[in-house]
């Protein structure tokens, strides 16, 4: 039996096919029509699908639509068209999933836990702004929550437009801007908008440095979730699209699980796994299987000689992290690393890059070391990294992918303990995802990828 899971009509849109309750592929909209945050899935994307695995017998959505659009009224947002066909199954014989039920979903039953807390924080669902649930034993409750317009996802993103980046898209430049500055000033303004209850829904009207901006907003949020989850016991799971924030996910105490596409992405399996109520043992590479093979001695080589290589090969990442099938590496030794690496992505100068490593090996770099396979968490550095000077961040820390002995790319870690990762694109374009990309990649750049 085929089903889909669906997320579509707001930012990040993705498919996920399941086939006799295996998850078989996954895949974000933006990889097939090449536009960032895509909300809706190219025709191009549905025609793969049904090719390859046919009709769906079940659909599954990943928010309620009515309960959305009554939000939307009371907020005085203008109203959208409610989905329609799919596949030839209308909206009214979909299985509905709400949206932070949808998040929820994704992060434990992805999860390696049979008991913990999970907590989603976004911008907004439906209702939800931040919920908290208890799961045990393979079932979920919801215990807590926010509701709009009490949200931390919309005071950043207001943040956001107000240093100057894109709302939904560009968050993730605010986080790493956010080491640049103070932000005393901004800090103390949100700070008081926020415990007024402001709306942030209606942006923040706000002039000044774009640095410091993004320092006052990282700094709320950061304190916000040291709040939420200071008093959990147990495992905890993140999800929605705030985990993303991996600076803030390093103050976390204890035990932490992230999924791969923790954002609106991740919703199309989480609905299908509401309904489900089983665990899956996930890998991050469930998209589309690219021809170019795996060239290990190549890369090696190309390492060793250059200090830089493109990695792409077998299935595409499913999320906005290059995990080794759509990467360029770079080895950190070799100096001028980083501005060989913005010039090939033109990419502003300030912003920091990821590192990967072997998890048997992470407790040598830095402090409070735990898993981090979908590189969505930071860790402050020790005193071995102070020679990678250009692989640390502003603020001490670095962004980490651990690997295990399973990972492609485990024997490269034979020569080099530690490697650059960065994503395999154009500035402003998604991950490579096919042979068409590749080859439009290899014209744009003069970097080997063997």
């Amino acid at each position: 039996m085929i089903e889909w899971g669906l997320s579509f009509g707001s930012h990040d849109s993705a498919i996920a096919v399941f086939e006799d309750n295996e998850l078989v592929f996954a895949t974000e909209g933006e990889k097939w029509s090449r536009r960032k945050h895509d909300k809706q899935l190219s025709q191009k994307l549905l025609s793969y699908v049904l090719e390859k695995w046919g009709e769906p017998t079940e659909i599954y959505y990943f928010e309620d639509w009515e309960k959305k659009e009554h939000r939307r009224k009371v907020a005085g947002q203008e109203p959208k068209l409610k989905p329609s066909m799919m596949a030839g199954k209308h909206y009214n014989v979909w299985n509905i999933t709400g949206h932070h039920h949808s998040h929820a979903s994704w992060g434990y039953y992805s999860s390696p836990y049979t008991d913990c807390t999970t907590i989603v924080i976004d911008a907004i669902g439906e209702w939800d702004t931040m919920s908290i649930w208890r799961c045990s034993g393979g079932r979920m409750s919801k215990i807590s929550g926010w509701h709009y317009p009490e949200s931390l996802g919309l005071l950043y993103t207001a943040a956001t437009i107000a240093g100057g980046w894109k709302p939904n898209s560009e968050e993730y430049k605010m986080m790493g801007a956010s080491a640049y500055g103070q932000g005393d000033k901004e800090y103390k303004h949100l700070k008081e908008l926020w415990k007024s209850g402001y709306n942030f829904h209606k942006g923040w009207k706000y002039e000044g440095d774009k640095f410091e901006i993004a320092a006052g907003a990282q700094r709320v949020y950061r304190e916000a979730l040291e709040l939420i989850t200071r008093y959990v016991t147990g495992p905890i799971v993140l999800v929605g699209g705030c985990a993303l924030n991996t600076s803030a996910n390093k103050n976390i105490g204890g035990e932490l699980y992230i999924p791969p596409a923790p954002n609106d992405a991740g919703s199309a399996i989480g609905c299908v796994l509401a309904h489900k109520q089983i665990q899956l043992d996930i890998n991050p590479f469930l998209g589309y299987n690219i021809s170019n093979e795996l060239k290990l001695e190549k890369l090696y080589d190309c390492l060793a000689t250059t200090g830089l290589v493109g990695s792409c090969h077998g299935r595409t990442e499913f999320g906005p992290r290059a995990l080794g099938s759509r990467s360029i590496l770079a080895d950190p030794h070799v100096k001028g690393w980083r501005e060989k690496l913005n010039k090939i992505k033109k990419r502003e100068p300030w912003r920091p890059f990821g590192m990967m490593c072997r998890e048997i090996d992470l407790e040598k770099y830095v402090y409070r070391h735990r898993p981090s396979p979908y590189m969505d968490q930071c860790f402050d550095a020790k005193e071995t990294l102070d020679e990678y000077e250009d692989l640390k961040h502003k603020d001490g820390s670095v962004r980490v992918q651990t690997i295990k002995s399973d990972h492609p790319l485990w024997p490269l870690f034979d020569r080099w303990p530690i490697l650059v990762n960065t994503s395999l694109n154009l500035n402003g374009s998604p991950l490579v995802n096919d042979e068409a990309d590749l080859e439009e990649f290899k014209r744009s750049t003069d970097l080997m990828i063997p």
